[in-house]
């Protein structure tokens, strides 16, 4: 089984300079049509957040029907450049989108969950699990003790090294990891925010940040606050499930040449 992630799309007005420079919908279509040619097609995606720019109704008009291209089901998550309410308002045909609260949900897929977190706060660049969200997160996490279990949210849980954005990063991470700790049916962290490939060990357990399918941020490991955005080619994670055990591999979302191929067998 294969769950497709994407992240970061940051889907804009057609009318804004921010849609000028970046083309955020051209590079999700890209992405999308990406997976949809997958010989062996995903079961799902998951989009981690940061859906759109601004948090404007507009902006997830806009996406809807770039996500109704997409051959499997979508689910998805926020992050801090989403308004919580009217992500509600937008998503509530989507049955696992919750009535109110949180957007955070659990997934079965045949013999794994998917649990997805809600970072969240109004306003602000850094992420939260607050206690109200960790409670939540614990309680599902006992439902199932014995199923392998991914979690997806859009802040990280560790600093990346990119230090104006470890500053917008996941803020008491700690206390998150004590929950971690306590459910060993957790076997990967899944998350966006830096709009680059990075990955870590949090409490054990491998987290990795999905690339944006939109604009990179620019690797600066100097320790100063620079802060910028380049156009690194974009990429998706692939998380391949077979006989409980998890792969993931990276894919470019635009197109390229095949430089060379082995004609015959190769043994």
């Amino acid at each position: 089984m294969i769950i497709a992630q994407l992240s970061d799309p940051h889907i804009s007005r057609p009318d804004t300079e921010f849609e000028a420079l970046y083309k955020t919908a051209d590079k999700l279509k890209s992405a999308i049509n990406t997976i949809n040619r997958l010989k062996y097609k995903p079961a799902a995606v998951v989009i981690s957040g940061d859906l759109i720019n601004c948090g404007e109704k507009e902006e997830y008009d806009q996406l809807k029907p770039l996500l109704s291209a997409l051959d499997m089901p979508c689910y998805l998550g926020i992050g801090n450049h989403d308004c919580r309410e009217t992500f509600r308002e937008c998503f509530s045909h989507f049955d696992y989108v919750p009535k109110t609260g949180f957007i955070q949900y659990a997934i079965d897929q045949d013999d794994f969950r998917m649990v997805m977190l809600d970072t969240n706060i109004p306003g602000k660049p850094q992420g939260l699990l607050c206690s109200d969200r960790l409670d939540w997160l614990d309680k599902t996490l006992s439902e199932k003790p014995k199923t392998p279990t991914i979690l997806f949210m859009h802040h990280p849980p560790f600093m990346t090294g990119i230090t104006a954005m470890d500053h917008m990063g996941l803020l008491e991470a700690e206390n998150f990891g004590k929950i971690v700790q306590k459910h060993d049916q957790v076997i990967r962290i899944f998350c966006g925010h830096l709009h680059r490939s990075i990955q870590s060990d949090f409490q054990g357990k491998i987290t990795q940040v999905c690339p944006s399918t939109s604009h990179r941020v620019m690797l600066t490991l100097e320790g100063d606050e620079r802060l910028a955005t380049t156009s690194e080619p974009p990429e998706l994670l692939l998380h391949v499930w077979e006989k409980d055990k998890l792969v993931t591999h990276s894919a470019a979302t635009q197109d390229f040449k095949i430089l060379w191929e082995l004609e015959g067998d190769l043994y």
